[in-house]
């Protein structure tokens, strides 16, 4: 940390005999002119002696007074609160300046411990999705231990000088969860080096209201003030996905909001997009080739059917939302309303010539953070009900799929969240966690008629088609025939931290949780019977997760 550039005077110092000595000179001489000078001349310098008084004084307080705060603004004037056992709180140390601008240091080390019941190779972040395999994956049957460091975090807040009408401030957090071999802007920008945060905001503190550009929580994330920088309130938990039905992203954006008093708070947000599309069909290459069905979109999951054939969406428009929050006096709470605009692009739409092709999603929800017992107990809970609403899910189902002539559906779908929150004890909080995501089938069917000797064949399109072969989701070591597509995961959590070290040096933490997930599929044909396709199967597969945390904010209280 940098230390104070000003001069050391200690606040003694105006007694010390080296300044005895300078006043006892100047008071002889002021003695001696008094015998040569007039009245007028005595008065001039037993002035001047006051203002050396003043000015000793004046340093020997500055020396001695304490750091100054942040400065204050519309935001709160410190990094955000990474440790989960409160809300924002000042820093132990950590503040320094750098000309005029305060800098403000924060940010955790964790060693996690990870045990999940089958292996999902997902390290600090769980995967709700496509990790959690049917006993077709070996995966299915091995479970999963490490250690990671991975999670640990840094920050720094730079705030600009007090002025009572305007200010300015920048933040930067950043972790080691960068994914340099498959970086995209999906839920979180996960290119190497990875940052988490990175914005700045000017605020009008007068007319009362800011506007952010940069990297940040998505609007639609729950606030625990207003709309203000740094008061988001995500899970809790350990897992750094979070809990399935808490809706978020980490995305860059163009934000800009208005405070109406102290209680309600108008923001509208436009943000990076990033269309997750999954598409699946039973037609063979030939029909697909022979009808021009060879769309070119963003990233698919492995084993869709498709390719993927970039990793960045390919989406013309940012993400649009608005929210509004009030916090009347009890209680904190939010309704907000999100458009997504979809594209990619088909050799062949419905007969006519190639072209690009668009669809728009629209969404809504709200949320509610009640504090039943101030200080003790508080509940949170929130809803998210739409079209395109799976990228804003921890689960992280699709957006969309593509119809049978290569044009793009949007999915519809639901998410939610409850949780308590208890705090027994000042170094005590304990935490349970209910959260559900869920995708509508959103399927396509296509008749060939019969051609001489080749009879009539119907052909399964888009998401959740029953015509999708599930048949061997339960056989280990199938290369295919489990297609697997999601229609819920509901997950249940519970855990706490315990900070068994407050002092001087900041906290230390020590985190325990218990996660149980629940994947459920859409029915697809089973097993042959006597030769013949099966009836529908839809299995439903599960994981259990365990998970410690050791972690130390040099930082916080």
């Amino acid at each position: 940390m940098m230390e104070s550039t000003r001069p050391a005077v200690s606040a003694g110092a105006r007694r010390s005999p080296l300044v005895l000595a300078v006043v006892a000179a100047l008071a002889m001489g002021t003695a001696g002119s008094a015998r040569a000078d007039d009245a007028a001349d005595i008065q001039a310098l037993k002035q001047q002696m006051a203002e050396m008084q003043r000015k000793l004084d004046a340093i020997v307080q500055r020396q001695n007074a304490p750091a100054p705060a942040p400065v204050a603004s519309a935001a709160a004037a410190v990094p955000a609160p990474s440790s989960p056992m409160s809300a924002p709180t000042p820093p132990v140390s950590g503040t320094f300046y750098a000309g005029p601008v305060a800098v403000t240091l924060g940010g955790f080390v964790e060693m996690m411990v990870v045990n999940r019941s089958r292996n999902e190779a997902a390290d600090w972040a769980s995967n709700y999705n496509g990790s959690i395999t049917f006993p077709q994956s070996p995966n299915n049957h091995l479970s999963e231990f490490h250690l990671t460091e991975r999670q640990s975090r840094w920050q720094a807040l730079a705030q600009g000088p007090s002025d009572p009408d305007v200010a300015a401030e920048a933040y930067l957090e950043g972790d080691f969860g960068a994914a340099p071999s498959n970086g995209n802007n999906n839920e979180t920008a996960s290119f190497a080096p990875r940052v988490r945060h990175f914005y700045a905001d000017y605020q009008r503190k007068d007319q009362g209201w800011y506007l952010l550009f940069g990297q940040t929580w998505s609007l639609l994330t729950q606030n625990r003030t207003l709309i203000a920088p740094r008061t988001e309130n995500p899970t809790i938990t350990i897992d750094g996905q979070y809990v399935p039905g808490f809706n978020w992203t980490r995305v860059s954006q163009i934000r800009l909001v208005k405070n109406f008093g102290n209680t309600v708070a108008f923001g509208v947000s436009v943000e990076n997009p990033a269309m997750l599309l999954t598409a699946s069909t039973t037609a063979p290459a030939a029909y697909l080739t022979a009808n021009s069905y060879a769309p070119f979109y963003t990233s698919a999951p492995a084993g869709s059917g498709f390719a993927p054939t970039v990793s960045i969406t390919t989406d013309q428009l940012p993400d649009v939302i608005a929210k509004v929050a009030f916090d009347p006096g009890w209680g904190h709470y939010e309704l907000f309303g999100m458009v997504r605009s979809f594209r990619d692009r088909n050799p062949e739409i419905k007969g006519a010539a190639a072209s690009n092709n668009t669809t728009t999603a629209s969404s809504g929800g709200g949320s509610v953070l009640l504090p039943l017992v101030p200080k003790v107990l508080e509940f949170t809970g929130s809803v998210l009900v739409g079209s395109g609403v799976g990228r804003y899910g921890s689960a992280q189902l699709p957006d969309a799929t593509l119809s049978s002539d290569g044009s793009i559906a949007a999915i519809k779908g639901y998410s939610y969240l409850a949780g308590l929150i208890w705090n027994p004890a000042p170094s005590l909080r304990l935490y349970v966690y209910g959260g559900r995501e869920h995708d509508d089938k959103t399927d396509f069917m296509v008749t060939v008629p019969a051609a001489g000797a080749v009879p009539a064949s119907t052909y399964g399109f888009g998401y959740g088609s029953p015509l999708f072969n599930d048949a061997n989701c339960l056989i280990e070591g199938t290369a295919d025939g489990c297609s697997a597509h999601t229609s819920t995961i509901t997950q249940a959590t519970i855990g706490g931290w315990w900070k068994f070290y407050q002092g001087a040096l900041g906290n230390m933490q020590f985190g325990l949780q218990f996660t149980n997930v629940k994947r459920e599929i859409y029915a697809g044909v089973g097993p042959q019977v006597n030769g013949l396709a099966g009836p529908l199967v839809n299995p439903s597969t599960s994981i259990n997760i365990g998970l410690l945390s050791f972690r130390y904010y040099p930082y916080q209280k």
